[in-house]
């Protein structure tokens, strides 16, 4: 809710140029952490919702450690499970192949965020213990000698809570909730990761940049 400087004062205080100033308040105002206000400067967000940037591939420990704010855990639980004729299509493996089912909420400073239903197709063995779940996946997974995913695909939609997702997010049945479905791919374009994700749409947004350019730039 507070002004930062001026673009004068930011050129001043770091003897910098105009168009270094200003590029670094749009960089600023395209996280989502400043919002420029007619007659009022520009003002810190008072950063009412998690605004998540589709920039790169990150996990939800590394995404909320980067608003600053602490990532937690409110349940988690690894299972084994047989792949359904769903399951099957999009790992491109056959029926009733052995696949790790890890369902997790996730929460930021305390407060529910999001419920994971992620699912693994993995040559190597994982831990069964529901404790090691309550970290960052991604993580975990590299201790496994399970590489980062190179490359994602994802899908939103907007749907209703039913009584797991409103339990599990501390939400009513019935309230608007953002689906996103994951799909992570190694490096043989294969892919090792599937997740249904749920997030509180009162809580969470993404936010996508493209082709942005300085106008003020000749």
């Amino acid at each position: 809710g507070q002004n930062i400087p001026t673009e004068f004062e930011l050129q001043e205080m770091y003897d910098v140029s105009r168009i270094t100033v200003r590029q670094a308040i749009q960089s600023l105002e395209q996280e989502g952490l400043v919002v420029r206000a007619r007659g009022k400067g520009t003002v810190v967000s008072k950063q009412e919702k998690i605004e998540e940037l589709l920039t790169r591939i990150k996990s939800f420990t590394e995404e909320m450690r980067d608003r600053n704010m602490v990532p937690g855990t409110k349940f988690a639980e690894i299972s084994q499970v047989r792949a359904d004729e769903h399951l099957a299509d999009v790992f491109s493996c056959p029926v009733d192949t052995l696949l790790y089912h890890v369902r997790r909420v996730r929460t930021a400073n305390g407060k529910a965020i999001v419920l994971f239903d992620t699912y693994l197709l993995s040559q190597k063995e994982l831990p069964l213990e529901n404790e090691r779940y309550y970290g960052s996946l991604y993580q975990l997974l590299e201790e496994q000698g399970i590489p980062h995913p190179v490359g994602i695909e994802e899908q939103f939609a907007a749907i209703i809570a039913d009584e797991t997702i409103g339990e599990a997010l501390d939400v009513d049945a019935g309230s608007p909730i953002m689906k996103r479905v994951r799909m992570s791919f190694n490096k043989d374009l294969q892919v090792q990761e599937y997740t249904l994700s749920y997030y509180n749409g009162m809580n969470y947004t993404y936010v996508v940049y493209a082709g942005i350019t300085d106008k003020t730039a000749n």
